[in-house]
């Protein structure tokens, strides 16, 4: 499959009776999976010999693949199709060198029209497991379980909303700018996950600066739910941020007791092995209520 730095290569090359054709199969993911010829020569009202042509090429680029039924849109191809969306807007120049590769997304540099420095999240849920991406999201009620680019893009738009919603807020947040089908575009971080930092001179201040990011989320309506080690930043003034937001919920939420306890959990216990602090996840739930 195409890298991120080959699709924004394709974007350069692709003509527009390409991105014609690759238009009609993300317009069509979420009621069709796989389109066939008949169908991409009725919605694009163009002629056979030239979506014939189209296909050839997206084939060639892996953007499609063939099937028994007709053709299906690749995560390349949604790539693609999100990048032009994010050029042809102003939004990004282009993308640079990978700042990051997850479980559940790829992060790379980009630069703005006006050269600032920012980051654009693709989402990959897929790459784990399907058990235990449907014991994350409750995927059992969505209708499209089986597809994961309408999966990526709904998880794009929620973690968006969040993103918002937070940054009204005195949390630190990377400021979120635009969403593009599965993409986010948001500020540059320059920092390191706690994960990376082989010590920490004072860990129980940053410890509680973590916690104080938790108790302004909560007293949002907002937990994050699948908060750890990994998606924590430290920077250079020895400030904590919090990234990845996809799984949030608000405190409506069934399980949100059971969540907001198993963030804390997780936080205390990378402290406390790490670090020996000695820090009790009762009395630090109770400081959220407070």
């Amino acid at each position: 499959m195409p890298s991120l730095k080959d699709c924004a290569s394709i974007v350069k090359k692709l003509e527009s009776l390409e991105y014609r054709v690759l238009k009609i199969f993300v317009s069509s993911i979420k009621h069709h999976e796989i389109i066939n010829n008949y169908n991409i020569i009725s919605y694009s009202n163009l002629h056979k010999d030239r979506v014939d042509y189209a296909l050839a090429i997206l084939l060639k680029l892996k953007l499609i693949a063939k099937t028994e039924k007709g053709f299906k849109l690749l995560t390349s191809g949604l790539d693609v199709y999100a990048l032009k969306i994010l050029v042809d807007s102003g939004i990004i120049l282009g993308i640079g060198n990978s700042l990051g590769i997850g479980k559940e997304s790829d992060v790379v540099a980009a630069v703005s029209d006006i050269g600032q420095q920012r980051a654009v999240k693709f989402f990959r849920i897929g790459r784990i497991s399907f058990t235990d991406t449907k014991r994350k999201r409750s995927l059992e009620k969505n209708k499209n379980v089986n597809n994961w680019l309408l999966i990526n893009i709904e998880a794009a738009k929620r973690e968006y909303d969040f993103l918002i919603k937070l940054k009204s807020t005195k949390m630190n947040i990377a400021t979120p700018y635009f969403r593009s089908m599965h993409s986010i575009v948001m500020d540059r971080i320059d920092g390191i996950r706690l994960i990376e930092m082989k010590n920490l001179e004072n860990p129980r201040q940053i410890f509680y600066k973590v916690f104080e990011q938790i108790r302004i989320a909560y007293k949002e309506n907002i937990i994050n739910s699948d908060l750890s080690e990994y998606n924590i930043l430290l920077d250079g003034n020895n400030d904590v941020w919090i990234i990845d937001w996809p799984q949030a919920v608000s405190l409506e939420h069934p399980n949100a007791e059971f969540l907001i306890k198993r963030d804390l959990r997780n936080i205390i216990r990378y402290f406390t092995r790490k670090y020996d602090l000695n820090l009790d996840e009762n009395s630090c739930y109770d400081g959220l209520l407070k």
